[in-house]
């Protein structure tokens, strides 16, 4: 497969949802200071947004968005993915890329706030602060595709890295040295329950409207990556299926060599009363056979809503501190809920 040109924009398809993404976290072990970033364009709607949030300690979390008007050819924008305050620069493909943000930001107390319909929240939910970054993402690993066809029409890949650089929300200033995971998506994203997972791949869910509520959480998506150090990083996706049981499959990076990451399961409990997920259990089959579980505890949350004709898909980004025996690591467990009118 040629890889040279998947950092850059793909050919546009004359589909609705069609989207190209870039998307970045980390988590610095040290502070478990983290962040997860992703810019998309949808040349279709005429649009490109971007989503830029850190996880600051306890329950706070620091919060930015940001849009902009595009045209349906991208290739244009290869040198210019910029949207509202925050910057992505390619400075060797597949090899190292520039973060930067210099603009207004949410300091939030608690994360969870965001559940709540913007009408409902206090008058004080938020400060506003300005917030600047400057982050270098230098990749770890080979590009693991879980999915592109020879007419680069659809695709997804992820790839493992060490983020280093500097953070400062108003007076506060922090110097990073993490680990993270970056991916690149393009094709349909509809967002929609039962429709495409996180990379634009049909979910096949069982029931097409997969609710949840408060009292039933009921994720279609879940997708989840890690890092324990240079020494190892996961990723991958689980969808619910006709059980009700969410699997999948992913990858796993150890030793500099690449493997898949097959029959993965994953099980979550709740907060009581809602559909922010506090804990997980994961397991795994490494290729020749090898048996993972591990266990996460969710140290922080951000819920991002996506507005859906009948309701809305909550996207719930949840920084996790994993345990994999002896091993201690940190990533992301991102859970997806269609909820309808009424509910969230």
């Amino acid at each position: 497969m040629k890889v040279r040109n998947h950092e850059l924009m793909h050919p546009v398809s004359d589909e609705g949802a069609w989207s190209e993404s870039y998307y970045f976290n980390f988590v610095d072990p040290q502070s478990r200071l983290g962040m997860f970033t992703r810019m998309g364009f949808r040349p279709n709607d005429g649009w490109a947004d971007a989503l830029h949030t850190l996880f600051l300690d306890g329950s706070r979390i620091a919060f930015t968005y940001g849009r902009r008007d595009i045209e349906t050819d991208l290739a244009q924008y290869d040198g210019d993915l910029a949207v509202g305050n925050l910057k992505i620069d390619l400075l060797e493909p597949f090899k190292r890329w520039r973060l930067t943000y210099a603009g207004p930001a949410q300091d939030i107390a608690d994360g969870s706030i965001l559940m709540a319909r913007r009408k409902l929240r206090p008058n004080d939910w938020y400060i506003g602060k300005s917030l600047e970054m400057e982050l270098l993402f230098d990749c770890s690993s080979e590009p693991h595709y879980s999915h592109s066809d020879s007419a680069q029409t659809r695709g997804h890949f992820e790839q493992c890295g060490r983020v280093t650089g500097r953070i400062k929300l108003g007076e506060s200033e922090w110097a990073v040295d993490g680990y993270g995971i970056r991916d690149k998506s393009w094709g349909p994203r509809d967002w929609g329950a039962g429709q495409r997972d996180r990379g634009g791949n049909e979910t096949q869910t069982a029931n097409p409207i997969a609710f949840s509520s408060e009292a039933a959480p009921n994720p279609f998506v879940n997708w989840f990556s890690m890092n324990f150090g240079d020494e190892i990083a996961l990723g991958g996706s689980c969808f619910r299926r006709a059980s009700g049981e969410m699997k999948g499959a992913g990858w796993i990076f150890r030793d500099g060599v690449a493997a898949e990451f097959a029959d993965v399961e994953i099980r979550s409990t709740y907060r009581a009363q809602s559909i922010l997920h506090d804990a997980i259990t994961l397991t795994g089959k490494v290729k020749g056979g090898e048996v993972v579980q591990m266990t996460g505890k969710v140290i922080n949350m951000c819920p991002t809503k996506v507005p859906m004709p009948n309701g809305a898909t909550f996207i719930n980004e949840g920084l996790v501190e994993f345990n994999w025996g002896e091993r201690v690591g940190y990533g992301i467990a991102e859970h997806w809920h269609a909820v309808t009118n009424g509910e969230g």
